[in-house]
């Protein structure tokens, strides 16, 4: 447990991520939340997995994105095992950070510990014609 607060410090973003077929894990969500969210309150999604699982689901949809409206974040359900929605539970995050970078809640930091923001590479303009340059090296 004291470990993981260390991790928290300092971060822009967190996915909270529950079990679906699991109501004990649901449950904890508030706890995970008040002990990540700290002073600073980093961008928060929660996310509920194993949705593949429709036989053995424990949580609705309506319970789960109740609570997290509750909490002020987005909810997703994803599935690993079929790859449903893993990629836009990111993409929500990474929005979400964007958008507190934007309001000015959270603040970028200068050298390698700090946030920045990459052009999604369907977004790149093509090499030719353009400089390349350097990456950072940590």
């Amino acid at each position: 447990r004291s470990i993981t607060k260390s991790f928290y410090r300092s971060a822009a973003g967190v996915l909270l991520v529950f079990d679906l077929t699991n109501r004990a894990s649901f449950e904890h969500v508030p706890e995970w939340y008040h002990e990540a969210a700290g002073d600073e309150l980093p961008a928060f999604v929660l996310v509920g997995h194993k949705c593949d699982l429709v036989d053995e689901r424990a949580v609705s949809a309506e319970e789960a994105g109740h609570l997290a409206a509750t909490l002020g974040m987005a909810f997703v359900e994803t599935s690993a095992h079929s790859n449903l929605n893993v990629e836009l539970a990111f993409q929500t995050l990474a929005g979400g950070i964007q958008q507190a970078l934007g309001q000015g809640i959270l603040a970028p930091h200068q050298g390698c510990n700090g946030i920045r923001l990459i052009p999604s590479q369907s977004h790149r303009q093509p090499l030719a014609g353009r400089k390349p340059h350097k990456r950072c090296q940590c």
